[in-house]
C-alpha cells in the first residue's frame, strides 16, 4: 500500500510541477491578415481616407525662439502655390496678417515672388525664411524678392536689380 501511495505522490507531484513550468509561447508561421487584427488605436491602425484630397508636404522655414536662426518645420498644403506658402509663413509668424502675393512666376528655376509687405524687423531672418521655403519646396535655384513691384530694402538690406535670395545651408544660426 505505501508503494501505491508513494507513486500516487509522485505522480501527483510530476503533474504539478510540469503544470507551473513556464512554456515558450508558439511562434505564428504565417503574418495575421491586417484587417483581421484587433485595432490597437495607435497611430499604425490609421487607415487614409480614400475620399480624402491629397496633401502636399512642404516646408516652413520660420525664426527660433532666440532669433539667431531658423527651424524648419514639415506641414501640409491641399495645393502647392505661392499663396498656400505665403499662408504658412503667417501661420509661422514670419510674415504679417494680410500679407498677399502679389505675383508669383517663376522659369528655368530662378523665381520671382512679389509680396503685398514684409517686416522690418528681424530683417534678414525673415527675407531668408522666405528664400529657403520658396527655394526649397519650388525647387528653384535662386528667388527675387519683391515689394509692391520693387526690390525689397530696408534700413540695412537693400536687394539690387541682380540680388537673388539663395537656399541658405546653415539656417540653424544666420549671422
Amino acid at each position: 500500500m505505501k508503494k501505491i501511495i508513494l507513486f500516487l505522490m509522485s505522480a501527483m507531484l510530476m503533474v504539478s510541477l510540469a503544470a507551473c513550468t513556464p512554456t515558450q509561447p508558439k511562434m505564428e508561421t504565417t503574418p495575421p491578415d491586417p484587417q483581421v487584427m484587433a485595432s490597437t488605436g495607435g497611430a499604425s491602425d490609421k487607415v487614409p481616407d480614400p475620399n480624402a484630397e491629397p496633401m502636399e508636404i512642404i516646408s516652413v522655414y520660420s525664426m527660433n525662439d532666440d532669433k539667431t536662426g531658423l527651424n524648419q518645420a514639415m506641414d501640409a498644403v491641399d495645393k502647392l502655390t505661392a499663396e498656400a506658402l505665403v499662408s504658412k509663413l503667417i501661420e509661422y509668424g514670419v510674415l504679417e496678417e494680410g500679407t498677399t502675393v502679389l505675383k508669383y512666376e517663376s522659369a528655368d528655376g530662378v523665381g520671382t515672388l512679389d509680396l503685398s509687405a514684409v517686416p522690418k524687423s528681424d530683417d534678414k531672418l525673415i527675407i531668408t525664411s522666405i528664400g529657403n521655403t520658396f527655394v526649397e519646396n519650388f525647387e528653384l535655384s535662386k528667388l527675387k524678392l519683391l515689394v509692391n513691384g520693387k526690390n525689397y530694402s530696408n534700413s540695412s538690406i537693400k536687394l539690387g536689380d541682380n540680388d537673388y535670395l539663395e537656399y541658405e545651408k546653415d539656417y540653424k544660426e544666420i549671422k
